[in-house]
C-alpha cells in the first residue's frame, strides 16, 4: 500500500519509520516543502520519500500528524481527498510548551473538525489515545496493547485495524466518529487508557 504522512514530527516519523518496516511505500510531507523533509527521511528507509502535501493526498491513504493548530492550514480546501481514507492522529493542545495546553474547541471535537475539512475523506481516528513512547513500549509476555478507532466507513475500519495489527498493536473499533471519536478526545475515558490483549496461540495440532 501506499501511504501518506502529513507530518514530521515524532508521530510522523514513528509512523513512516514502522510502515516502511512492514513493507509499505511512505510518501512524508509538512507545510515547509519537501526539501525540508529530505534530512528526515534519509534516516528512515529507502521506500520513505519526501513530497509535497498535494502527492502525499493522492496515496491510497493519509495519516494526519501535525500539530493541532496547523490542522486548518494543511487541511486546506485546494486537497482532494475523492473517498481515500484519512487517519486522524492528532490531539487538541494548543501548546506544546511546558505546561500542555489543551485547545478549547466551544463544544465542537476534534475529528468532527477534521471531517469537516475533508469533507469527501472517510476519516478514521486513531494513534492519539496513548503517547507513543508508551504505544510502542515493551508489553508483556504474549499480549499486545490496544489501540482504539473509530471512524463511520467500515471498509475503512477494516483498512485501519490491519494496519494497526501490523505494527504489533491490536485494534479496537470503539464506534462512529461523532461518538468514539469524542471519547478517545483528550479528556474523555479512552484518553490515556492503557488495555492489553491475550495474544492467541496457534496450535501445533
Amino acid at each position: 500500500m501506499k501511504i501518506g504522512i502529513l507530518g514530521t514530527g515524532k508521530v510522523g516519523v514513528t509512523l513512516a519509520s514502522k510502515y516502511a518496516a512492514a513493507g509499505h511505500e511512505v510518501l512524508v510531507a509538512n507545510s515547509r516543502g519537501p526539501e525540508s523533509v529530505l534530512g528526515v527521511v534519509s534516516k528512515i528507509a529507502e521506500s520513505v520519500t519526501a513530497a509535497t502535501a498535494s502527492e502525499v493526498v493522492r496515496c491510497e491513504l493519509v495519516l494526519l500528524a501535525v500539530p493541532w493548530l496547523k490542522v486548518p492550514d494543511v487541511l486546506s480546501p485546494s486537497l482532494t481527498w475523492e473517498g481515500r481514507i484519512l487517519v486522524d492522529t492528532t490531539n487538541i493542545y494548543a501548546s506544546y510548551k511546558q505546561d500542555l495546553v489543551v485547545a478549547n474547541l466551544h463544544g465542537d471535537f476534534g475529528s468532527e473538525i477534521v471531517a469537516r475539512l475533508a469533507p469527501d475523506a472517510h476519516v478514521v481516528k486513531a494513534f492519539n489515545t496513548l503517547p507513543f513512547d508508551v504505544m510502542f513500549s515493551p508489553t508483556p509476555a504474549n499480549m499486545k496493547r490496544v489501540l482504539f478507532i473509530a471512524g463511520d466507513d467500515q471498509a475503512a475500519l477494516k483498512t485501519i485495524a490491519d494496519l494497526v495489527a501490523q505494527v504489533g498493536l491490536h485494534p479496537v473499533a470503539a464506534g462512529e466518529l461523532a461518538v468514539a471519536g469524542r471519547q478517545m478526545e483528550l479528556g474523555g475515558p479512552f484518553s490515556g487508557l492503557e488495555l492489553f490483549a491475550a495474544v492467541r496461540q496457534e496450535s501445533s495440532a
